[in-house]
């Protein structure tokens, strides 16, 4: 295991370093890997390899993939062994490899390709390895919609060997600055895969206790665009001031939806509406006979 120094009275993972993830996402990533200490490990998508050192403090071999060739330094990670290319063609490759020669996956981190369809196809390919039967999974960006959509997309409770999902592991944010300003990324999901001992054969393994913050950011963000469309520039308002505007943008839509309602409600009813009735029906018979 190669050795790893930092500046003194620093903890490792709140050191300066090129790290792209948040401070909670980097505790909880140094928390899994610390106490599961991994014989064998896999990085999709190591950039300047912030996790990827992290991972190898605490792992006996880890396997990193990534599109462009390591640094200098990263390269000189005794026990990590570096596969550049595109990780759609590499990772079947080295799983199948892994599977054959008999080693046992412990842990996993997926931060690669963050296409929807690339997400699922690398959740996929991790899932369906026999090379993984117990381990952790984490997923980098779940609070991303690109990302998020991918992982939905893989039906991972038909996994038999899974028993546990938790999308919302650690909460993503809504970044504040360019060039991802007014964007959802972060975020950690979780997946634990132990075919031994799942828990899923007695039902569902999602952890269902608490709502997705997900779907409930999601919408807001559109709302927070249609604020600062209004030259309202969201950088400058306190915290305070924010929430009272987005409560405020929240009303206004209950009451115009209300008011529409009414409106409708009052049209349907009135004489003129229930007159002109068969006229309307005959024109949709016509529309419909004309689209046949």
């Amino acid at each position: 295991m190669s050795s790893q120094t930092h500046e003194p009275g620093v903890v490792p993972m709140l050191a300066a370093s090129p790290w792209q993830m948040s401070y909670g996402e980097r505790a909880a990533l140094e928390g899994v890997v610390s106490q599961l200490r991994p014989a064998l490990a896999l990085e999709i998508g190591t950039a300047e390899g912030g996790s990827l050192r992290r991972i190898a403090a605490h792992s006996e071999e880890v396997h990193s993939f990534d599109l462009v060739p390591p640094s200098a330094e990263l390269a000189s990670l005794e026990n990590a062994k570096f596969h550049t290319g595109d990780s759609h063609l590499l990772l079947p490759q080295v799983l199948s490899e892994l599977s054959a020669a008999g080693r046992s996956i412990d842990f996993v981190l997926i931060d690669g390709d963050h296409s929807a369809e690339g997400v699922r196809q690398d959740l996929e390919e991790v899932l369906s390895s026999p090379a993984l039967e117990r381990a952790v999974i984490l997923l980098h960006d779940t609070m991303n919609p690109d990302v998020r959509r991918g992982i939905e997309a893989v039906d991972i409770a038909a996994h038999e060997k899974v028993a546990l999902i938790d999308l919302d592991f650690v909460p993503g944010y809504l970044a504040r600055r360019e060039p991802y300003r007014l964007q959802l990324w972060g975020g950690l999901g979780m997946v634990v895969v132990d075919g031994e001992h799942a828990f899923n054969r007695g039902g569902a393994v999602c952890d269902d206790r608490f709502h997705a913050l997900f779907a409930m950011v999601h919408p807001m963000v559109a709302v927070m665009g249609e604020i600062e469309a209004q030259g309202l520039p969201l950088d400058r308002m306190e915290a305070p001031a924010l929430e009272a505007r987005l409560r405020q943008e929240v009303v206004g839509s209950r009451e115009n939806l209300a008011r529409r309602e009414r409106l409708l409600g009052a049209m349907e009813a009135s004489l003129s509406w229930r007159i002109t009735s068969p006229l309307r029906e005959l024109k949709r018979y016509a529309m419909e006979r004309r689209a046949q």
